[in-house]
């Protein structure tokens, strides 16, 4: 997941002729990689701001799921308390979201959703680190990986609206997930990583 997610930051920054292998090097059993790995890899059909609106907040919402979820699986209280506090990230987020698309908002986007930032289902991630993240240095690096994700979004967002107060907000919300980022990367820095 974290080579997907260099994967995309390279391709956002007009590399050519990148892959990435589904399942990482722990699915490689010495055959050829032939191909590149697309899903998850384009966010948007349209750039109509209520879907913009519903895929964001609903992946928003979907990343403040599996941290608590996560929270629930970790014994570790730093651990618990770092996952509430990013959790508590993606409030923030949702609470922009829908002070920018005000009109988008129906109250009805709080439920539980499949997608989270980056393509990957809340499943998916809490089946492939169930057995990983006993401590906190994994699951800084999984939000690490998550949050890049989730910068690569709203740059490529920011990028490709044509609309100048949405453009302002996806580099804003771009902004933001770099702070996570820096916070993260700080953690990481405080565990002697």
């Amino acid at each position: 997941m974290r080579s997907k997610a260099a994967a995309q930051l390279l391709l956002a920054d007009d590399f050519t002729n990148i892959y990435n292998m589904s399942g990482g090097i722990i699915a490689y059993h010495g055959g050829k990689a032939i191909g590149a790995e697309t899903q998850g890899m384009e966010y948007f059909v349209r750039q109509d701001f209520a879907d913009v609106f519903q895929m964001s907040y609903a992946m928003e919402e979907g990343l403040r799921q599996l941290y608590l979820a996560l929270e629930e699986l970790v014994e570790n209280t730093e651990a618990k308390e770092l996952l509430n506090r990013l959790a508590r990230f993606e409030d923030g987020h949702k609470a922009m979201l829908k002070a920018r698309f005000p009109d988008s908002a129906t109250g009805e986007e709080s439920g539980q959703v499949e997608s989270l930032e980056g393509g990957f289902s809340k499943q998916q991630i809490l089946d492939h680190f169930r057995n990983n993240i006993s401590d906190l240095e994994s699951i800084i690096q999984l939000g690490m990986m998550l949050e890049t994700q989730a910068l690569d979004l709203y740059t490529r967002l920011s990028r490709t609206t044509e609309d100048k107060d949405s453009k302002a907000f996806f580099e804003f919300m771009a902004k933001e997930e770099k702070q996570h980022l820096h916070f993260l990367s700080n953690e990481l820095d405080n565990i002697g990583i």
